[in-house]
C-alpha cells in the first residue's frame, strides 16, 4: 500500500478514535452510537465498521489511547527506586495522579466505564497499563514501610487508596459535604493531598484511637 494511503488510513482512525473518546466519555458506552461517533468524526458509519468491526472494539481502541498516556516519568521513577525520603516523593506522586486527573478527565471516565459499564474482558486491558503505573509505587511503599519510613501498610491497597481518593475527591466533595469547596487549582490540591497522606503514613504523627485526632508522636 502506497504510503500516502497509509497514512490516510490511520488518520482516518484516528479520527475515528478520538470522536468515540469525546462521546463515550460524555455518555457512556449503551448511550453512544457508531452513527454519532461516524458524524463527529466526519466519516461514514460504515467507515467506522470497516476499521473497528464492533462497537466494543472502538471501546477499548478509545480506552487503550487515553491509557497509553499514563506514566511515571522517568525522573519521578529514579526517586521512587533511590527511595527518597517519602517527605519529598509523596508530593511528586500526588502531583503526578492529580495533575493527570486534571487534564486528562477523559481518561478517567473511560477508566470508570471499563470497570463498571464494560467489566467483562477489561481486565487483560487495564492490567496492562496499570500495573507499569502503580507497581513502582507499590514497591516503594513496601520498601519505605520495610525500613521504619512509613507506617506499616498494605503498599497495594495504600496506592489503591491514594489514587482512588484523589480521583473521587473532588467530584464526591461538594454532594457529601458541607464545608468548604473543591480545591480551586492543581497546587491547592496537590498541597492538600499531600499534607493529608504524609499525616496518615509518617510514623511522626500518632492517631489516638479514642479521640480520632491525629498528633506528633512523642519523643
Amino acid at each position: 500500500m502506497p504510503v500516502a494511503k497509509v497514512q490516510n488510513t490511520n488518520g482516518t482512525a484516528n479520527r475515528i478514535v478520538e470522536a468515540a473518546v469525546q462521546l463515550f466519555s460524555r455518555q457512556g458506552f449503551a448511550a453512544s452510537s457508531t452513527h454519532e461517533i461516524a458524524r463527529l468524526a466526519g466519516v461514514s458509519e460504515v467507515t467506522v465498521f470497516r476499521h473497528f468491526p464492533r462497537k466494543r472494539d472502538l471501546f477499548w481502541a478509545a480506552t487503550e489511547s487515553r491509557l497509553r498516556r499514563l506514566r511515571i516519568s522517568k525522573e519521578l521513577r529514579g526517586r521512587l527506586e533511590s527511595d527518597e525520603n517519602p517527605r519529598t516523593a509523596l508530593p511528586g506522586i500526588i502531583a503526578l495522579l492529580v495533575e493527570t486527573l486534571h487534564h486528562q478527565p477523559e481518561t478517567i471516565r473511560l477508566l470508570y466505564l471499563s470497570l463498571f459499564e464494560l467489566g467483562h474482558g477489561a481486565d487483560r486491558i487495564l492490567r496492562k497499563h496499570l500495573v507499569p503505573l502503580f507497581q513502582p509505587l507499590r514497591e516503594y511503599l513496601a520498601r519505605c514501610a520495610s525500613k521504619g519510613l512509613i507506617r506499616e501498610v498494605e503498599p497495594g491497597i495504600t496506592a489503591l487508596g491514594l489514587a482512588a481518593m484523589i480521583a473521587a475527591h473532588q467530584g464526591l466533595q461538594s454532594v457529601l459535604t458541607e464545608d468548604g469547596i473543591a480545591c480551586a487549582t492543581t497546587d491547592d490540591a496537590i498541597a492538600t493531598y499531600s499534607a493529608f497522606w504524609m499525616t496518615a503514613m509518617l510514623p511522626e504523627f500518632v492517631l489516638s484511637a479514642a479521640t480520632g485526632t491525629i498528633s506528633p508522636a512523642a519523643d
